[in-house]
């Protein structure tokens, strides 16, 4: 569950504009504020994005970049949130997202309507004049293809 108070002191100090989002992952205890201190990485990135998922139909944008807010979850909720983001983004009315980590679950659920980029960098990366382009094609049509609707 999360609840969230906006609130502000005088009009003219912007700076002191905040967010509160009140937060609970278990039925048996009360909301609590989300912070650094009183949930783990994994429940504030999982209620960052519900949040941002919520506000989205607020705010008209043409694209979103979500930027490893996977990090720090444990495998269930970043299944979740990743679903939800899928759901979210392949909607006729939503902005076009561009989703950035450095890792991805195996078996996740993709729709028709993604493209997926995967860039690989780093020292064990061969060099471009030994990459074979043939070869990857042929074996990417080998492989079977996954028919998971959404």
């Amino acid at each position: 569950m999360v609840r969230c108070v906006m609130w502000r002191l005088l009009q003219e100090e912007y700076d002191k504009y905040g967010i509160r989002i009140r937060v609970k992952f278990r039925s048996s205890t009360q909301l609590h504020e989300l912070t650094p201190h009183h949930q783990s990485g994994g429940e504030r990135s999982v209620s960052t994005m519900l949040y941002l998922m919520a506000l989205q139909e607020l705010n008209r944008c043409p694209f979103r970049v979500v930027d490893e807010i996977n990090q720090g979850m444990d495998p269930i909720n970043e299944r979740r949130v990743f679903d939800i983001v899928v759901r979210t983004a392949c909607k006729g009315t939503t902005s076009q997202y561009f989703f950035i980590t450095p890792k991805v679950l195996q078996n996740l659920k993709y729709a028709d309507e993604m493209t997926v980029h995967c860039v690989h960098n780093g020292l064990q990366m061969l060099p471009p004049n030994k990459w074979n382009l043939k070869s990857f094609l042929r074996r990417a049509q080998r492989k079977p293809k996954q028919n998971d609707d959404y």
